[in-house]
């Protein structure tokens, strides 16, 4: 099924701005405000929500796993690579000025 409309401006079917531009084949990533302020707001797959109708608390997620933590010797590891890789940028650089 095509889309018969006009090229041009028409109500925002993603319900995010008040125009959307329609360049003949699909949504343009172009909106207008009801006041003719213009942006760029990529469309979205979905129309515009339905709004809840009722408010339900969300389950707990009781099956995550607790974040992995690191040993204090990695942080020191790095610490430590860190520092030898900036000591050697400046011995680089040292030399790259008095040569």
């Amino acid at each position: 099924m095509s889309d018969q409309r006009q090229v041009g401006w028409h109500a925002d079917p993603f319900g995010r701005h008040a125009y959307r531009w329609w360049d003949g084949r699909s949504w343009s990533e172009k909106v207008r405000t009801q006041a003719g302020g213009q942006g760029i707001d990529p469309p979205g797959i979905e129309v515009a929500p339905v709004a809840v109708t009722e408010s339900v608390p969300a389950n707990p997620i009781e099956d995550a796993l607790l974040p992995i933590k690191r040993r204090p010797i990695a942080d020191m590891i790095a610490v430590a690579l860190g520092c030898l890789v900036f000591l050697g940028l400046v011995a680089v650089f040292v030399v790259a000025l008095t040569a």
